[in-house]
């Protein structure tokens, strides 16, 4: 069961860094009541802006000065490793170029970004839970973070599967990183598939709008859509807690992607040991998740398909697809 797991091989933490020093210190300070911190390697990958980013240039020189500070006074991690770009990435290729990187040399990786927080037993979690799914061939990714979820009926588990990956603090291995097709080569025949369309918003309703934007116009920027995507045309899962351990605190106006959201999660003092086990996918918590999302602008498609009532057919379809 997944109390009795023992971990003697620690997945490293990579850590994405760009414009707030205030928030990768609040993040890092959280990592550090963790237990068994100094059994961890943790990787800062800081971005550098454009010439043309006056504002954010200020700020990333904030977070520049933080990083080799914390660098010579660490004492929490078994080592501290900082890597700055040369120039300009972006987020999507920053992250996609940094957990290659440690994912090909450690095996697995924990992946956080500067404007999230975590629990006093994330590292606990994620350690154990990448252990106990590292051969579950239906297993995409281990989230950490959920959105909040109200239950109408009895779900005693404390994880459940949800066809959609995590970006808020997660953490997979190499085989299946290295399987991602960042260019997408599928997309021009996944267009005209309205069933597998319905499918991959099982996971939430924006991801298909998301997955076209993305496809559109490189300058949106998300490498997290296309994992998901990925994860989609492989039929695998997202392991997710019920309990979230991590929360999102950089809805600012120095935040890229997330201005003006707010979460009301908040982290507890003490968690229940999480107890993983081979689960199936449960569709009933698989739509609550998808309300829990809280996406309110859905897409033409998906409005006409269930004014046609195809989407009766999605449970069963669904339910074949996914054997």
């Amino acid at each position: 069961m997944g109390n009795e797991i023992k971990v003697t091989n620690y997945a490293p933490i990579a850590i994405f860094a760009y414009n707030r020093a205030d928030r990768l210190s609040a993040l890092i300070h959280s990592l550090e009541k963790n237990d068994n911190t100094e059994e961890i390697d943790l990787y800062i990958f800081v971005d550098i802006p454009d010439k043309r980013s006056k504002k954010d240039r200020i700020y990333n020189s904030e977070v520049l000065q933080f990083v080799e500070y914390y660098k010579k006074q660490n004492v929490r991690f078994r080592k501290v490793i900082v890597e700055v770009a040369q120039k300009h990435k972006g987020l999507a290729n920053a992250i996609i170029f940094g957990v290659s990187k440690v994912v090909n040399e450690y095996g697995k990786v924990i992946v956080l970004e500067d404007d999230l927080e975590v629990s006093n037993d994330f590292l606990d979690y994620m350690q154990r839970g990448l252990e106990f799914y590292q051969n579950d061939e239906r297993v995409n990714s281990l989230a950490g973070y959920c959105p909040e979820i109200k239950h109408c009926f009895p779900y005693k588990k404390d994880i459940f599967l949800v066809p959609r990956a995590e970006s808020w603090g997660w953490g997979t291995w190499k085989e299946r990183w290295n399987r991602t097709d960042w260019e997408v080569k599928s997309y021009v025949k996944f267009q005209k598939d309205i069933i597998g369309q319905l499918l991959f918003n099982l996971g939430g309703s924006d991801l298909c709008k998301m997955l076209k934007d993305q496809m559109a116009d490189e300058s949106y920027n998300s490498w997290a859509i296309r994992w998901c995507y990925q994860q989609f045309r492989e039929r695998k899962y997202t392991v997710y807690p019920i309990e979230s351990r991590v929360i999102h605190c950089g809805n600012d106006n120095r935040s890229t992607h997330c201005q003006g959201w707010n979460s009301t999660q908040k982290l507890k003092q003490n968690y229940k040991k999480c107890q993983f086990e081979h689960v199936n996918p449960n569709l009933r918590m698989i739509w609550k998740f998808r309300r829990a999302t809280n996406i309110e602008n859905k897409n033409s498609m998906e409005k006409n398909v269930v004014k046609s009532k195809v989407l009766r057919r999605v449970n069963d379809i669904w339910k074949c697809w996914s054997k």
